[in-house]
Order: structure tokens, then C-alpha cells, then sequence
């Protein structure tokens, strides 16, 4: 029996926060990029106009997170109600960097609020039928959606990055900046079989303690966001002034970089700092510094298999 599904069922749109990865995207699947004008006008206000009929297809909207969160998240919610009243079969909101990830829980001495939350329910609300999104700050967040959410994760391309660029790795150490990465961290030292530290930090008088043996060691250090980069640079620090590190790599995935501490890329005991493609950066303005220990991978055919499997079942 042949597949009913098509190439020609697919539509792949790209919003504006990054159209690179999605033009990588769609070339994975064997599909140009789709025709849609997002606009913002100068009250703030978002609106878009989809060119490409979508009636009975497939769509899949690739719009990531990042500097500006906020008017590309209302882009991507117009866009779906777009979609859906104009007839689309099926709804994707892929979300390399899902917006608001990190509110995922509220402290009972606090009044805020729960943002993934409320991210969840207003892509249902909008008419999202599906998110694909990539190493979701914590899997609990899965738990807010009432539609299937698929969390893919970059760590298969850091497991390649490490063992064919960092010498010797077999004798490195894996570790998490702090306590709420360490099931990541971990997951990442048991595929690679190296032993794995930890970075905690109390509360009560800002000393850190570095569980685990990092002594003249080469240490991973794993995240998977990186926003002002005080986390990392700060366990940097201590691996080194406390621990004793020999040197460090970093892997995250998601470089937001609202700012890029030189002094960390400064550093010697740096080598390289491992980044994917989920959120759109030009790193050529930055220092020679920077650039020269920064890395970044191409997430699109990860994202790509995960819509091709999905779009062909």
C-alpha cells in the first residue's frame, strides 16, 4: 500500500527568529521554504500573512526563541490560527528553543507564575496539534501540554563533537554547573562511560562544592542554556581555582548570549565552547577571543528527521 502522504502534503514555514535553521530544515525534508510576511508594526503589534495555500497539508512553523522572545512567540501564535482557519490538516509548532522554559515550577514562598504553563495552553489554544522542541529545560514541562510534545535532545551531536575533537577524552570528566543539570550530566557521562562531578552551591553563605574528582583532569561541562553565561563562567572558576581542572570544554545547546563574558572566553584553562544552531547568532562582531574557542554545530537534521518521521509516520 502506498504512502498517502506526501512531499507535496508538507509545508515548512520559517518565522523570524531564525530563518537560517530553517532553510537547513527544509532541506532535510526535500521541501522548499514556504511563503509567509510576519510583520511588526511600530505599536508592537505582530500580524502575518500566509501566500502559500495550506488547505488539507501538513504545516510545520520553525520559529525558536531568543533575544526577541516575546514578538516571536505572538507571530508564532497568529501564524497558527492562521493556519487553522485556513484549512490545514495538521499543525506543528517546532520550538528549538521552547520560550519560557525555564519557568517550569513556582517556589512556595513566591507569587509568580508558572510561564511554560501558560505557553502550553496558548499554543493549544491557538490551534497547535503538535510541538517538536529540543532540550527542554526540564521534562516536567512535557507534562503541561495535553498535546504530544516531541523533545528531541543535541546530545548525539555533542557525543561525536567529544570523541572526535577533544584528546584523550576517555580519561575526561563530565559535569554539571549546578544541581538542576545533573540529570543531564549524567545521561551524557553514562553513554561516553566516564565518571561524572557536580557543582553545588549552598544557599546560605555562596560556597560552592564540587562533588566529584576533577584533580588535573580535562572536564566537559554540560548545559543547556546559556543566557549571561554567569553559570558557566562561574563553574569554570571553581573547577579550576577549587577543583583543579586541567581545562574545560563547554557544550550547550541553546546559546542565547544576551552577553559574552570576554573574561571566560579569556581564559586559558577554556578550550573550546561547544554550541548549537537552536537560537540565530552572527558571531562576527565578537572579539577574536570569543570566536576563536566557539563551536557551533547544525541542529536541522536532527529536527529534520524528527518532521520527515513524523510527517511520514
Amino acid at each position: 500500500m502506498t504512502n498517502p502522504v506526501s512531499n507535496h502534503d508538507m509545508k515548512v514555514f520559517t518565522g523570524l527568529s531564525n530563518p537560517d535553521l530553517s532553510k537547513r530544515i527544509a532541506r532535510y525534508c526535500g521541501v522548499k521554504v514556504s511563503q509567509a510576511d510576519f510583520e511588526l508594526y511600530t505599536n508592537g503589534e505582530s500580524d502575518v500573512d500566509i501566500q502559500d495555500s495550506v488547505r488539507g497539508k501538513n504545516v510545520y512553523i520553525v520559529q525558536s526563541s531568543g533575544r526577541d522572545t516575546n514578538n516571536h512567540l505572538m507571530g508564532l501564535l497568529l501564524f497558527i490560527q492562521a493556519c487553522k482557519l485556513a484549512g490545514a490538516r495538521r499543525i506543528t509548532a517546532v520550538l528549538p528553543l521552547l520560550p519560557y522554559a525555564r519557568g517550569d515550577h513556582k517556589q512556595p514562598d513566591k507569587r509568580k507564575p508558572i510561564a511554560a504553563k501558560m505557553i502550553a495552553g496558548m499554543l493549544e489554544v491557538a490551534g497547535a496539534n503538535q510541538v517538536i522542541t529540543v532540550d527542554i529545560h526540564s521534562p516536567q514541562t512535557e507534562g503541561f501540554f495535553s498535546i504530544p510534545v516531541d523533545c528531541l535532545t543535541a546530545r548525539f551531536l555533542f557525543e561525536r563533537w567529544i570523541k572526535e575533537n577533544v584528546p584523550d577524552w576517555q580519561q575526561a570528566v563530565v559535569c554539571s554547573p549546578d544541581e538542576g543539570g545533573t540529570r543531564r550530566a549524567g545521561i551524557l557521562a553514562e553513554k561516553l562511560r566516564l565518571p561524572m562531578a557536580l557543582i553545588h552551591r549552598e544557599s546560605f553563605n555562596e560556597e560552592h562544592i564540587i562533588s566529584g574528582n576533577v584533580q588535573d583532569k580535562q572536564v566537559i561541562l554540560i548545559d543547556d542554556l546559556a543566557d549571561t553565561c554567569f553559570t558557566l563562567h562561574n563553574a569554570v572558576t571553581q573547577l579550576v581555582r577549587v577543583g583543579g581542572a586541567r581545562c574545560v570544554f563547554i557544550c550547550v545547546t541553546h546559546a542565547v548570549l544576551s552577553q559574552m563574558p570576554q573574561e571566560l572566553f579569556c581564559r586559558s584553562e577554556l578550550v573550546k565552547m561547544v554550541v548549537t544552531n537552536t537560537v540565530n547568532q552572527d558571531y562576527s562582531d565578537c572579539h577574536e577571543s570569543i570566536t576563536d574557542k566557539l563551536v557551533v554545530i547544525d541542529v536541522s537534521d536532527v529536527i529534520g528527521e524528527a518532521i520527515r518521521k513524523n510527517h511520514f509516520a
